[in-house]
């Protein structure tokens, strides 16, 4: 039996043994310290998850109201005194207000309500009328709708004006012929709608407006009320005889562009859930400016005390895929047309032959390679797939081989896309932009993109078939 020689056995003693085993360990445990770090201070890759939504193409404007507007003016400087409310409808040959020259019945009214028997300027039954109004409302009142506010106001202010009239006409009266002949009653020319204020809009038509005009800084409205004081020619009220109205509103090339094609508008004005419809006008300013002209010929009434209103042109919405500004990308790609392709147009994968030199720049040696290619859309003609499956030095070969060119003379394309995520690796699919608003972007739901992909949110931290996780 031979003897096994242990001559070149090198015998370790416990201590070595054990600086052995703590050196591996110390190894491993700074590889796994230094993996933390690195994960640590690696910036997160955050997903979005795609969903369906859509995007109001509404637009949007500031509308200046003009309407036949008529001033009437006095003939007879004084205090002015209204017997109709602002916004009333009246008929012809209403008394629409008085002037004064004297200022004598104003003053007599002021003293008689500021006496001791001032409350008999109203009967008992007009104050017992206004106590009823005020006394249904308080009833009613709700903070749901507050709104009704203004319907009590205005029911108050109407009666008021009412009563106030009665006490003036008979102020008039019983002075008889020496106050009636300090007084120029207006009465209405024709049927119509009054209002009390002027603003030099008056004679403006649609033709005649500026892009200074929808200035709001620059607006100038005058009121006019009981009791002020007016030179002889200065206007009393305006007379709106008709309906007949116009909005005007001030838009852009763009927005010009979305309506020609339209034979008519639905929109809302100040927000109001009331939609309307009518036919409009396009005016060119000239400097891409553009005028939205609305003629209408009802409503007219419910807008009286207002020239500039909030217009919003209702349009088709746009249905589609959401995804974050952040996660879009450019890619270039080659077009390849679809002669040096060597499969069949439906088959799952392409390829192609190529010509490669050898990578050591001093060597013309070439060889013939079949490349599989990737490919991110196609059209009647190209496909457009990735520069990254080529070199710059490989020249390409047409499918039946009677051709070769240079690769890099092949067209190229920048495509849109997203990092898709859903296989932890960044993927880029591209995808067909419908219209992008504020921080999001509406995307064609008809590409390979599907409503709960996950995509990289922000495309600038990685790179193309980057492992995510």
């Amino acid at each position: 039996m031979r003897r096994t020689d242990r001559s070149n056995i090198i015998k370790l003693n416990r201590a070595a043994r054990f600086n052995s085993v703590l050196i591996i360990f110390m190894i491993i445990l700074i590889y796994v310290v230094a993996s933390v770090i690195i994960s640590v201070s690696k910036e997160p890759i955050t997903t979005y998850k795609v969903s369906s939504s859509n995007i109001n193409n509404n637009i949007k404007c500031t509308g200046i109201a003009l309407r036949n507007e008529q001033e009437v003016t006095s003939s007879k400087s004084g205090y002015l005194i209204y017997f109709v409310r602002d916004g009333d409808k009246i008929k012809k040959n209403t008394p629409v207000c008085t002037v004064d020259e004297t200022g004598n019945i104003i003053a007599s009214i002021k003293e008689a309500g500021e006496s001791d028997d001032g409350n008999t300027l109203f009967s008992d039954s007009d104050y017992a009328y206004i106590r009823n109004v005020i006394d249904s409302y308080k009833a009613s009142y709700s903070d749901v709708e507050f709104s009704n506010l203004y319907n009590f106001k205005s029911e108050v202010e109407s009666k008021v004006m009412e009563l106030s009239s009665q006490v003036m006409m008979s102020k008039i009266h019983d002075g008889g012929t020496a106050v009636s002949s300090t007084l120029q009653t207006i009465k209405a020319s024709e049927s119509g709608v009054v209002t009390y204020y002027i603003d030099g809009f008056e004679k403006k038509t649609p033709e005649t407006l500026s892009v200074d005009d929808f200035n709001t800084g620059n607006y100038k409205k005058t009121s006019l009320k009981s009791g002020d004081i007016l030179d002889t020619g200065s206007t009393v009220y305006k007379l709106i005889a008709d309906e007949n109205w116009h909005i005007v509103c001030d838009i852009t090339k763009e927005q010009a562009e979305q309506l020609e094609a339209e034979e008519s508008i639905r929109f809302t004005i100040n927000g109001s859930s009331n939609e309307y419809k009518s036919t409009f006008n396009l005016i060119s300013k000239g400097n891409d400016v553009f005028f939205l002209d609305i003629a209408l010929n009802k409503y007219m009434v419910d807008y009286i005390d207002e020239r500039f209103l909030s217009i919003e042109i209702i349009l088709n919405k746009i249905e589609g895929l959401k995804v974050p500004n952040s996660a879009l990308v450019e890619k270039e790609v080659y077009k390849l047309p679809k002669d040096y392709i060597l499969e069949e147009e439906d088959a799952y994968s392409k390829t192609v032959n190529i010509l490669r030199y050898d990578e050591d720049a001093t060597s013309t040696d070439a060889s013939e390679q079949r490349v599989e290619l990737i490919i991110y859309k196609t059209d009647d003609e190209y496909y457009y797939v990735d520069k990254d499956a080529f070199k710059d030095t490989d020249q390409i070969y047409t499918k039946d081989k009677k051709n070769m060119n240079p690769v890099m003379s092949l067209p190229r394309e920048k495509l849109t896309g997203v990092f898709l995520a859903n296989t932890g690796i960044a993927d880029f699919m591209e995808v067909e932009i419908i219209k992008s608003q504020d921080e999001f972007t509406i995307i064609n739901n008809g590409n390979n993109l599907k409503e709960f992909d996950n995509v990289v949110l922000d495309s600038s931290q990685v790179v193309e078939n980057q492992t995510l996780y």
